[in-house]
Parts: C-alpha cells; sequence; structure tokens
C-alpha cells in the first residue's frame, strides 16, 4: 500500500466496471449475533448499503464473495438486490474470476475492496486492489489505497462515490508541449527481435508507439536500427526513423533525432523505452510535466516504493534516494539507503519503517541542451561502477527531479520468462 485515500486512483477507478467486495469487516463491522440456528444479524450499515445501489444505478456491478454463509446475509444480498454473490467460498480468486468470465470484464475493470489475509489471493488478480482503513497489516501493504472509513462503517460507500465522482470526471486533456522518442534495438542480446515480438497480436513496440499517443505528445517518434522496425511503425501509423547502428546508448540515439530534426535547446523529449510496453501514458505526462514546472531540473524521471526486502537487495533493481526537494541524490543497484545494523546480515524479514526505499523506473524526460551535454561528455567512473547512465548527469551537477508513481507499472521485457508474462497481462485488459 503506498497512499491512503483513493484520490490519486481517479484514472483507474473511471474504467471500473465491476466491484467485489468481501464481508466480514468490509461490508458488516464483522459484529455478529448468534440464534439457536446459528447466525441472526449482522450488523450492517445503511451508508454502505446505499453505495451499493448507487453504482447499479450507475451501470456497475457488485459482487459479494465470501468466506461464511448465513441467512442474514442472504437477506441483506436480497435486498440490495446483488444478483452476483459468492457465499460459503473460500476460493474468492477463482469466485472473482468466474464472475469477470460471465460479465465479459477484464482485470483492469475491477477492484476489489478487502480486509483480512484471506483476502490477498483475490485482491492480486483484480486490477485495483484497496483495503478498508482498519484492515490487516497485510492487506494494507498489498493493496492500492485504503478508505478513510473502517468496514462497515461507510468504507463501501467511500469506494462507491471514488468510483462514480472518477466516471463522471472528464477524461484530462492531452498535455502537449513535448516529444516523445522511443528508442528500439532489434539485436538485443538476450532477447533478439523482441521489438517485434508479438504482444495481444501487435508487435511490441507498437503497444509502446501507442502509450506515447495516449500520452498526448506532440511527436512521437521511434528511433531505430533495423528497417522491419520502421515497417511494423509505419504498419501502424507511426513514424519512425533510421539512426545510426553504433549508439552505444537509447539517448544517444534520441540525440540523433533531435539533431536530425532541429529541435530547440528548451524542447521536452521523454526516453520511453522500447521494451516498456505496460509504462502508462500518465507517467509519461508526469515526467514532462515536471519538467515544465521545474525550469531548474535538466532530467526528469520517476520512482516507486519499495516494501519487499528482496527487491531491494536485487542488483537487477535499481533503487534512488531523493532529497527533501524531490531531486534525486544518487542511484545504486546496492540497498540504499543503508540502514546501518539492520541490514548487515542481509535482507530483514520487513523493511525498517519512517524510511523512504524507492525503486527508480526507467523513464526520463530531457531538455535538448541537457541531452546534447549528456551525449557529449565521456562515461564516468561513478557511471561505469554501477552501469548506470543517469550517474553521468549526477556528477554533471544536472538536477534530476524524481517524482514518485504510487503503483509501479509492470516491469519491462528483457527475457521470454518477462514476454510471457506480459503477453498475460496485457491479453486481460
Amino acid at each position: 500500500m503506498t497512499t491512503d485515500g483513493l484520490a490519486h486512483l481517479r484514472g483507474r477507478l473511471a474504467r471500473v466496471r465491476l466491484l467485489a467486495t468481501d464481508v466480514d469487516g468490509v461490508l458488516t463491522d464483522g459484529t455478529l449475533t448468534y440464534g439457536a440456528d446459528g447466525e441472526v444479524t449482522k450488523s450492517f450499515h445503511v451508508r454502505d448499503g446505499m453505495g451499493v445501489r448507487l453504482l447499479r444505478e450507475a451501470g456497475v456491478e457488485v459482487v459479494v464473495i465470501s468466506a461464511r454463509a448465513g441467512a442474514a446475509l442472504r437477506r441483506r444480498l436480497d435486498d440490495l438486490k446483488i444478483a452476483h454473490a459468492h457465499v460459503g467460498r473460500e476460493d474468492k480468486a477463482a469466485a472473482l474470476a468466474e464472475t469477470m468470465a460471465a460479465l465479459g470484464v477484464a482485470r483492469d475493470e475491477v477492484a476489489f475492496v478487502g480486509d483480512d489475509v484471506l483476502d490477498l489471493d483475490v485482491m492480486a488478480a483484480a486490477g485495483v486492489a484497496i483495503a478498508v482503513h482498519d484492515a490487516h497489516p497485510r492487506v494494507v501493504a498489498a493493496a492500492h489505497a485504503r478508505t478513510r472509513a473502517p468496514g462497515g462503517r461507510g468504507a463501501i460507500r467511500e469506494v462507491a462515490d471514488a468510483i462514480l465522482d472518477a466516471r463522471a470526471a472528464p477524461a484530462p486533456a492531452p498535455t502537449g508541449g513535448f516529444r516523445v522518442v522511443i528508442p528500439s534495438r532489434y539485436g538485443a542480446t538476450r532477447l533478439p527481435g523482441k521489438p517485434l515480438a508479438l504482444i495481444a497480436g501487435r508487435p511490441m513496440i507498437e503497444h509502446v508507439w501507442r502509450r506515447g499517443v495516449e500520452a498526448g505528445a506532440d511527436e512521437v517518434i521511434v528511433a531505430c536500427d533495423d528497417a522491419r522496425i520502421v515497417a511494423a511503425v509505419e504498419a501502424a501509423g507511426g513514424r519512425a526513423v533510421m539512426t545510426s547502428p553504433d549508439h552505444a546508448s537509447g539517448t544517444d540515439r534520441i540525440a540523433e533525432v533531435a539533431a536530425r530534426l532541429g529541435w530547440d535547446d528548451e524542447t521536452i523529449v521523454v526516453n520511453l523505452q522500447g521494451d516498456e510496453p505496460a509504462m502508462p501514458a500518465t507517467a509519461v505526462q508526469i515526467v514532462a510535466a515536471q519538467l515544465r514546472t521545474d525550469p531548474d531540473a535538466g532530467v526528469a524521471t520517476v520512482a516507486t516504493p519499495v516494501a519487499d526486502p528482496h527487491q531491494l537487495f536485487d542488483a537487477n533493481v535499481v533503487k534512488v534516494v531523493r532529497d527533501d526537494r524531490g531531486r534525486a541524490c544518487w542511484f545504486s543497484r546496492a540497498p540504499v539507503p543503508w540502514v546501518r545494523g539492520v541490514f548487515d546480515a542481509g535482507p530483514p524479514a520487513q523493511l525498517p519503517p519512517g524510511i523512504p526505499f524507492l525503486r527508480h523506473l526507467g523513464l526520463y524526460a530531457y531538455r535538448v541542451r541537457v541531452l546534447r551535454r549528456l551525449c557529449a561528455t565521456p562515461v564516468h567512473p561513478h557511471e561505469r561502477a554501477e552501469s548506470l547512465e543517469q550517474l553521468r548527469a549526477l556528477a554533471l551537477g544536472i538536477p534530476i527531479a524524481c517524482p514518485i508513481l504510487d503503483v509501479a507499472p509492470s516491469p519491462g521485457v528483457d527475457s521470454e520468462a518477462d514476454l510471457a508474462r506480459i503477453q498475460q497481462e496485457i491479453s486481460l485488459r
């Protein structure tokens, strides 16, 4: 869980067509009254019931999934006219999958509200996972957001209002004022030809190009080294530019495009890497907007919170430390900041609280003058040691703005396993 409250999920909530919820501790406060025949009453809240009704009236389906069953629950479901219910089901994720298939709803159109550890599997199966305010700590940690209200005390109404507000809000207008260049190389070492690998019937490079278009960029260009990539991009209606096959990095490839097209020094260009088909368009907008609003920054990138100690200690996961202004101080493959006395024996069971551990995501925006300067400067020893190109900018004293994304996008594609994962994820959308 990265952020309390639901406001930061507005874009994702606007897509929700199915709200799924547990019962005890979520739709009720968990209070039970027993009689000779078992459960007699449950403590439901009238505001939550109204939230369910408002959703149904707006065309959002509601499904209740509960490991417990009883007459009190069934009476309440009938009262609320909830047609989709799975009561007495321990396999909540399977129950949700059945409902999604029956309604033709994709994963990113589903929100689930839970409170206890039995909900973790079904939370992972939903596009938006929400914890009620008094949920178990493991559920809070796994959720995208937490309600202000506790379970059975208005939490479902709060979620319903957030969904309805998001659906009613006009779609954000394209931001414009920046270009996107997508560096793409055919001969990747670990996965040759990956720009043309098919995902949901389309080449991967087309999916990335579409992310740039969705972000509202003034221009989206694929900078590549192979005519087959050019053909794939043009077939999708995009523009591709052949660049030198000798470039050492995607940044150099982008600089060649900027020079050839005559972009001026203050042009903002976003480096959207060609193997990031799941990078959200909003992230592209964020890095571009960061440079517009921070005139002293020469580069902008993004980070996302780290909650898993093993991820923090993974050398393939790049970490970043920020200052109090939200600018990057250092990037490293090592676990930073290092917590003395806690990390000495390796990854702890849990990360210590109160310390912002951040994962860096490989998305950048540059001012063209800074881009030219970076490409004209030799590799710095820090950059060579960590194999992290962004350390060259820090060594040159170039400020790097680093806002935080609350929800991490799915990682990019570096291997056959990554490709299989992203093919499955996108096919479910």
